[in-house]
């Protein structure tokens, strides 16, 4: 549990829940202003900041005002209340990664750090699918290394966001191999420009997966879907991903890890139509069984 979070709200009121939620899973470190939140990122190797700018006794926009003047790409992730509008407006201003609302919903919380830095461990509150990839998967999937076969040179794509759309009209042209080149060249790319260019990488592992399903490739599918699985939980392609690796697994006539996919699309909400072809594709499973 190597990851160090510095927590910015008012250290002498009683431990809210969603403290303890990150202080279980990863180390903790507190400040109740700028200047002190700057020593501490400086002097302990903090790697993301949780700021919560409805608290009442620190002035929590002014901080990330102080952090952002001398770490630009320190990840942020600010808690706010409907009621604090203007205060919203101007953290995003000073340039945030990730907005929480009050009362905070841990599970969400979660998610939205795992986005920045590593999970050592399973969050309870928050792992439930990712645990049972794992435990379908193995160890987790390094996606440079998978990535590594026909794609374009890192240094070539200066807009990944142009890169990932410029792919999505190759698949609409049907030319699937210069699609798998551009993405898995997005995938390549190690420093991003923006923040939000970062979702492009995770689409880019699920149209890889979409890729070779299309072209009858379906381990490399199934491969590039899991990488999704458990790099983006917090997508909302995740459930659909889950879908397509369980017909895949029932292409493949490997029931069993068919049915475990399935299973997952229907434990997880809302029901929807995802949800009624898994239910069906299920029932064929245990009917041929029998």
């Amino acid at each position: 549990m190597n990851s160090k979070i510095l927590l910015l709200d008012n250290s002498t009121a009683i431990m809210s829940p969603w403290k303890k939620v990150i202080a279980k899973n990863y180390v903790t470190e507190e400040a109740v202003g700028g200047v002190e939140a700057l020593r501490k990122i400086k002097n302990d190797s903090i790697d993301l900041v949780v700021v919560n700018i409805s608290q009442k006794n620190v002035n929590g926009v002014e901080a990330i005002g102080k952090i952002r003047s001398v770490y630009e790409k320190l990840p942020v992730i600010v808690l706010f209340d409907k009621k604090d509008a203007l205060d919203l407006k101007q953290a995003k201003a000073y340039g945030v990664n990730s907005l929480v609302q009050l009362p905070v919903d841990v599970r969400k919380l979660l998610v939205e750090i795992g986005r920045f830095i590593g999970r050592e461990k399973e969050h309870e509150a928050g792992g439930q699918i990712d645990k049972a990839e794992k435990s379908a998967q193995g160890k987790l999937i390094d996606v440079k290394s998978l990535a590594e076969e026909d794609g374009k040179p890192a240094e070539e794509i200066e807009d990944i966001e142009k890169a990932f759309y410029d792919g999505l009209s190759c698949i609409s042209s049907n030319n699937l191999q210069e699609a798998i080149s551009i993405f898995q060249a997005i995938l390549k790319v190690t420093r991003l420009k923006r923040e939000t260019w970062r979702r492009y990488l995770e689409d880019s592992l699920f149209q890889l997966g979409q890729c070779y399903a299309t072209l009858g490739n379906l381990d490399k599918s199934n491969a590039y879907y899991s990488a999704f699985i458990q790099k983006a939980p917090h997508n909302t392609s995740h459930k659909s991903a889950l879908w397509y690796m369980g017909k895949n697994y029932y292409t493949m006539k490997n029931w069993a890890k068919s049915a475990h996919y399935l299973k997952l699309v229907m434990e997880t909400k809302p029901f929807d139509s995802f949800s009624t072809q898994a239910r069906k594709l299920l029932k064929t499973i245990e009917g041929s069984k029998g």
